[in-house]
């Protein structure tokens, strides 16, 4: 599972239809296009949704339906 810390120094979880996602995997964005997603970096700022890097670039996590969620939350 893909995990980054935050900008409180909390541990997140990119999750997918609230399910973990594991770097390799294969995604598809709001278009319906596949990406294999890579990594990602969580909210650096309180106003940040964070990163998710893909193998066609580096997008919102919106874009695939994602979000960071924190440890315990």
């Amino acid at each position: 599972m893909i995990q980054s810390t935050d900008h409180t120094g909390r541990t997140c979880t990119l999750t997918h239809n609230g399910q973990p996602v594991a770097a390799g995997e294969i995604l598809e964005d709001f278009r319906g296009e596949p990406a294999r997603i890579t990594g990602g970096q969580a909210p650096h700022h309180a106003a940040s949704t964070g990163k998710i890097y893909t193998d066609a670039g580096n997008y919102f996590p919106s874009v695939f339906n994602c979000q960071w969620t924190p440890k315990g939350a």
